[in-house]
């Protein structure tokens, strides 16, 4: 329990040091640290090594003082994305809802998680355990398993080793039948699930991809079964993977 503390402790005063950095402060030194967090400057010293190895700050050789690093500018870079897929992604979100009547939702892949970024209701909403800000197992959702699809294997193994949990009656606990799933969704371009997440409930979803042509995101289509039947599933794979390219174009990709 005491190093569980003195973990949450060093974690806590590692972003408090980070913090103090800013476009009027970006230099600071070991004392000018330890005083304006009131910490003592072997502790300062020792946060400050470990963040300089895992390169969040840096020292300036000539001021010999500490600054950002640059594994802040790739987390920046990030957000940039994810700021970037949400502006996109409104219009074509609010089209597919106004087209399809179900609501609609930009999601990406956290850890084994699906987390949805966005959501445009529907006129008729049916109560669903999904909205922003949400994680739901990406195994037993149609957007993250399409975006699990485009990723490398080891990413796959991973998902696989946090369990394969059972949501709806269809979900999928096997691996080897969740990684030939994959691989079917791969070859298809779309993912459709019905009954997994939720009893009821179908979801459809397309790949959203960056400039470079990797899948960061998702689009997707969700509504009960009695309203998305079998026979109007084709039309749906039409209007989300239409979509899915839209978003995609917009953020700079082109498939040659």
């Amino acid at each position: 329990m005491e190093n569980y503390e003195y973990m949450l402790t060093s974690v806590k005063n590692g972003l408090r040091i980070l913090r103090l950095f800013s476009i009027d402060t970006p230099e600071l030194g070991i004392t000018d640290i330890s005083i304006r967090l009131g910490l003592h400057k072997t502790t300062v010293h020792r946060l400050i090594k470990t963040l300089e190895k895992e390169g969040f700050i840096e020292k300036n050789p000539k001021t010999r003082k500490y600054r950002l690093g640059i594994s802040l500018l790739n987390l920046s870079g990030i957000i940039d994305i994810y700021t970037e897929i949400y502006r996109e992604a409104i219009p074509v979100l609010e089209s597919l809802t106004h087209n399809l009547g179900e609501a609609a939702h930009l999601s990406v892949l956290e850890g084994a998680n699906t987390v949805y970024l966005y959501k445009i209701q529907c006129k008729h909403p049916v109560r669903l355990l999904s909205h922003i800000g949400k994680n739901n197992p990406c195994s037993c959702t149609s957007s993250g398993k399409v975006i699990l699809a485009f990723q490398t294997k080891e990413m796959i193994d991973y998902v696989i080793s946090q369990g394969l949990p059972k949501c709806g009656p269809n979900s999928i606990t096997d691996p080897d039948q969740f990684r030939n799933n994959l691989a079917d969704i791969r070859n298809k371009g779309y993912a459709v699930c019905i009954d997994e997440l939720h009893e009821g409930v179908t979801s459809i979803a397309a790949p959203i991809r960056d400039y470079s042509g990797d899948v960061v995101a998702a689009v997707s289509v969700v509504g009960p079964n009695q309203r998305i039947t079998p026979a109007a599933i084709p039309r749906f794979v039409e209007y989300v993977c239409r979509a899915g390219e839209e978003i995609s174009r917009l953020l700079g990709y082109y498939d040659d």
